[in-house]
């Protein structure tokens, strides 16, 4: 377990608040007087149970000897019961059964499902965010931002397979010396990242990764994706691709594992999870409660997004002569709204995977976060319609949509810890705090398209906030430990925990804008940053991408046309480009 990532229910922390297992329904003779039942589910020790790998078979000695298993493979089930056996019962069958599996290794099973379950659904998030950045930007911009919402699967996974996992969860020093709790030095491209399996742990395979599994790796590399994505928003319809390929690879796979180290891995100097036998250095004690990534993906998320957009200036027209902002309509309200019904769906994986389990009674809390996951979400829309109309004097479709999804990010911190009721005043406080957020942002002249630093940064730091506030006792227990301190609005819990959340959302605030400051800066100082005047006013797709994205034409010419139009746009570019150098 050395190498294993910390959140996961078989390291320290987490085992030591699973609930024992119950007796094995899959055992053939009763436990030995004075074997304990197993802590968790890769406790090894049950006493009775056959165990058998794809690559190996071992009997207890009682069953050996009683010729109870062979190693040959039986005909039929009836030959496997016994020849006298007849038609089988439930009770044979399950008898047989217990021949071929144990309870661990089921457990073991159904764990890895459930997170690859829930990295499918996490994934299912980016055509969410797809679709909600294409309907919300100017139709002749679509084609540009459905393009980086992929890449940012298709690079992210290349540069989260080489380094960011690695920076995020890997052990080790540069030095040589114990593992730090700033960043990982292990695991790049998965060299060296085997080993073999175990014999004293449940085998289904006779190699292992060292650091963690492989539906582990998938899951985060979706929670590395998404803390992308969301800058891309805020950037939309005026940064250059060159731009958005350099800022994409330094938040993958350098700015965001950097904080994910901090705070989820076992050697975090923020960790809840932290493993005292095998990391060293500094640690604020207890941790930061961020169960599924309020601070950890989408403060980080969120913080760049404000640093981008600032830098990277207002759209043209975006504010008139005396400073008001100018609406820019939404081109399509259908995939505003189909975005983020896939976001929320999708967001089931998000705060209910964070379990990383179903095993030892974390089924239940994983129904009990999706409960609370579907109230936020209630209660963020609900806030920001009715602010919506407070302030406007109608109801708009996105702000509904933004006051959903701050809603759903202000909930991921405490989800765990808090009881339903807490979680839709989270959500609906969340809402709210988008709403205002967003308002704020305008009169500062910032220019982002998505609000995506309303719903990331202000629903992020709002929900640490509310990590430190709403955990109750017994929940903290069952989500984290009786060594985690709970909520302080309930007696006897005291602050300890809101201070420390707070302390987390400060410095992933500091080290993101510092670090978005810096690569934000350094493109814009080298002019490759922002695109030229001429090519937003045409439009990302034609200037960059070769056509529009949609054809606009009756006789099925666009294409043609615009691959025309496209070309003198780029030759027009040039020689603009030219004539401003010389």
């Amino acid at each position: 377990e050395r190498g294993r990532q910390a959140r996961a229910p078989s390291t320290s922390r987490t085992s030591e608040r699973a609930a024992p297992e119950a007796p094995s329904p899959f055992a053939h003779a009763p436990a030995e007087a004075g074997n304990q039942a197993p802590r968790n589910r890769r406790d090894q020790s049950v006493a009775g149970v056959t165990r058998v790998t794809f690559f190996q078979t071992t009997a207890t000695t009682s069953q050996q000897e009683a010729g109870k298993m062979a190693l040959s493979e039986p005909t039929s089930l009836g030959d496997a019961l016994g020849s006298d056996a007849g038609p089988p019962s439930l009770g044979d069958a399950v008898g047989a059964a217990a021949a071929t599996v144990s309870m661990d290794e089921f457990s073991l099973v159904v764990d890895h499902l459930w997170l690859l379950i829930c990295a499918f659904l996490v994934f299912i998030m980016q055509a969410g965010f797809a679709m909600l950045e294409v309907g919300t930007v100017r139709s002749k911009n679509a084609k540009n931002l459905m393009i980086k919402n992929i890449m940012d699967l298709a690079a992210g996974a290349f540069v989260w397979w080489g380094f960011g996992f690695a920076f995020a969860y890997g052990g080790g020093d540069y030095s040589g010396g114990p593992p730090n709790g700033f960043i990982g030095a292990q695991g790049f491209f998965f060299i060296k990242g085997y080993e073999p399996c175990d014999s004293s742990e449940t085998c289904l395979f006779p190699i292992q990764p060292k650091y963690d599994s492989y539906a582990g790796w998938l899951f985060q590399w979706a929670f590395a994706a998404t803390a992308t994505t969301i800058v891309s928003g805020a950037v939309a319809e005026r940064c250059s691709f060159l731009g958005y390929v350099i800022y994409a690879i330094f938040i993958t796979g350098f700015i965001y594992p950097v904080v994910v180290h901090w705070i989820w891995s076992p050697y975090g100097w923020l960790s809840a999870f932290r493993d005292p036998e095998i990391a060293s250095g500094v640690w604020v004690s207890p941790g930061v409660i961020d169960f599924a990534g309020s601070g950890v993906v989408h403060m980080v998320g969120g913080s760049i997004s404000l640093v981008a957009a600032a830098i990277l200036g207002p759209r043209i027209g975006r504010f008139d002569a005396t400073g008001k902002m100018v609406s820019m309509v939404p081109h399509n309200s259908a995939f505003v709204g189909l975005g983020t019904l896939l976001l929320w769906f999708g967001w089931f994986g998000f705060n209910s995977g964070s379990t990383l389990a179903l095993s030892a009674k974390f089924i239940l809390l994983a129904e009990k976060v999706a409960v609370g996951t579907t109230l936020a979400a209630s209660g963020g829309g609900i806030a920001a319609i009715c602010m919506c109309f407070v302030k406007d004097g109608y109801l708009d479709l996105p702000h509904l949509c933004n006051g959903i999804l701050g809603g759903l990010v202000a909930v991921c911190s405490a989800v765990a810890v808090s009881e339903p009721w807490a979680c839709w005043v989270i959500g609906f406080l969340g809402g709210c705090v988008e709403f205002w957020m967003a308002v704020a942002v305008q009169k500062m002249k910032v220019d982002d398209p998505l609000d995506a630093t309303a719903v990331h940064l202000g629903g992020g730091f709002f929900g640490l906030i509310c990590g430190g506030l709403f955990g109750t006792r017994l929940n903290t227990d069952a989500a984290y430990s009786e060594d985690q301190p709970c909520g302080a609005f309930f007696p006897g819990c005291g602050g300890q925990q809101l201070g420390v959340n707070i302390l987390g959302g400060v410095m992933i605030m500091i080290w993101c804008m510092g670090m978005a400051a810096i690569v934000f800066g350094s493109m814009k100082l080298a002019g490759i940053l922002r695109i030229s005047q001429k090519e937003e006013h045409i439009g990302l797709d034609v200037s960059y991408h070769g056509s529009a994205a949609y054809d606009d034409t009756l006789d099925g010419s666009g294409s043609h046309k615009y691959r025309q139009h496209a070309k003198q746009a780029i030759q027009e570019a040039i020689e603009e480009g030219d004539e401003q150098q010389a």
